[in-house]
């Protein structure tokens, strides 16, 4: 074992929100991440990686993350995902250019899949006990197979998996890519002359917690926006162009078919020059905002939405830039750059984590009194001071709703595969004002706002562009 094993650091609280992508990163970028103050860290865990042959295990690098994320003190959020050659049909090729031919995102045979889960669960449950079930299966890329065979074959035989080897431990999901144009569902929703609205991604969360929810502990998604501003309006009030309603907001679809579980946004971030738009300043100023806003979105103070007490944590995308530069260019993302040198959004972390009081001032504080059921906060169930400031639970708020202890960003693509049995809206309110209508589409028969479809339709062209 390492030297510095020795010298471990006390572990975060685990209702503590600041949370990055590691993937499976360097020894040096998670101590920077940890003396950042950052609570949590999401790991690639990439089963071909780890279980090359069947029933053949190399767990060197797992070993080697986990046990360096730990010993800073931080929390794993491993994300198991992409089989491996023999666990899928073959004739596959993951050498080729074309994602049809690849072979780690194929859907993987569902007992071999829940053989690994048990595995890997069985070997670090100990110390890690939040785990994601695949990333991103709306895209091609990541996964080329419907939502049902998803549902079906990886997330509850994952699930079952994670919760049959270890009582304590939660599983988490989807993990959806927030696109309209995504491999599943872009062609349900409301659909006229061939072009959809609360389509995509939408459908697809709602449809994978209607059916499935039941199975996941902790609900997750990605979101990437242009501002901070932008973020919390897609999640707490959906999306809109002049006025029309598009998008339902991700809270909508939580509360109704996930409610009192906590959400989780396991993706989110503006990429910096020069493989992104932005500037190294600009992504800093919306990291600080992003995370300055969030107990207000807790508390119901930061717009006139309630408060979202189970919104529980942003995982920054990514901790380090590529440190590869391909002949297209290079990721960069990172809090560090592709040296491992901190950047804007490093020092930004470091002050608003400061700032907010660590992940000590997340933690539950008993309340004095309490009025009907008690709030979520950080993934807790109990009277609670989320940020700083007493939130107290009433038969309105979202949060009065008793949670069972558990028994636990890649370009659109143009394949489509719709599965979906019923409306996929349909236990959600008719966005905006004014009575609901029936529209009978190609695609679905769905509630659709009033007094939005006259406008809505002259729309298409830019509303089809937006994720």
């Amino acid at each position: 074992m390492w030297m510095w094993m020795a010298v471990a650091m006390a572990q975060q609280p685990v209702e503590c929100p600041f949370g990055v992508n590691g993937h499976q990163a360097t020894d040096a970028a998670l101590a920077l991440a940890a003396d950042a103050g950052v609570g949590w860290v999401r790991m690639d865990f990439n089963w071909y990686q780890f279980e090359p042959s069947p029933g053949v295990f190399d767990w060197s690098a797992a070993d080697r993350f986990i046990d360096s994320a730990v010993a800073q003190g931080l929390h794993v959020y491993p994300t198991i995902a992409y089989a491996p050659a023999w666990a899928v049909a073959q004739g596959c090729n993951d050498l080729s250019p074309e994602p049809a031919d690849w072979c780690h995102n194929q859907s993987p045979d569902p007992t071999a899949w829940a053989a690994f889960v048990t595995a890997a669960v069985d070997r670090y449950g100990d110390r890690v006990k939040v785990w994601g079930l695949w990333n991103e299966p709306n895209l091609e890329h990541f996964y080329r197979d419907t939502r049902d065979t998803y549902v079906r074959d990886v997330l509850i035989p994952g699930a079952d998996a994670v919760h049959t080897a270890c009582a304590d431990c939660q599983t988490a999901g989807p993990d959806l890519a927030n696109l309209r144009e995504a491999s599943w569902d872009a062609d349900e929703g409301t659909c006229l002359f061939g072009e959809c609205i609360f389509n995509g991604w939408e459908v697809s969360l709602t449809e994978i917690l209607a059916e499935a929810g039941d199975h996941l502990d902790v609900i997750t998604h990605h979101r990437y926006e242009g501002s901070t501003e932008e973020l919390y309006e897609g999640l707490l009030e959906g999306q809109f162009l002049a006025g029309v309603q598009y998008m339902h907001s991700v809270r909508s679809i939580t509360d109704a078919h996930a409610p009192g579980k906590p959400v989780w946004i396991t993706e989110y971030g503006w990429e910096t020059t020069p493989g992104g738009d932005h500037s190294p300043a600009y992504a800093a100023e919306q990291l600080t905002e992003s995370f300055q806003a969030l107990p207000e979105v807790q508390q119901g103070v930061y717009s006139s939405a309630p408060a979202w007490p189970e919104l529980a944590k942003l995982f920054w995308y990514d901790v380090q830039d590529d440190p590869i530069v391909h002949p297209w260019g290079q990721y960069t993302w990172g809090l560090l750059d592709g040296d491992g040198q901190p950047k804007e959004a490093y020092y930004a972390y470091v002050d608003v984590i400061a700032d907010l009081g660590g992940c000590e001032a997340f933690v539950p504080t008993p309340a004095t009194t309490t009025t009907g059921t008690t709030p979520t906060c950080g993934g807790t169930t109990q009277p609670t001071t989320c940020g700083g400031t007493s939130t107290e639970a009433t038969p309105s708020d979202p949060a009065a709703t008793t949670t069972t202890p558990p028994t636990d960003a890649g370009d659109p693509t143009s394949p489509q595969t719709t599965s979906t049995t019923r409306p996929a809206n349909e236990d959600l309110e008719a966005p905006g004002a004014g009575i609901a209508t029936t529209q009978t589409t190609g695609c679905t028969v769905v509630p659709t706002p009033s007094g939005a479809l006259t406008i809505g339709w002259l729309l298409w062209p830019l509303l089809r562009r937006r994720s």
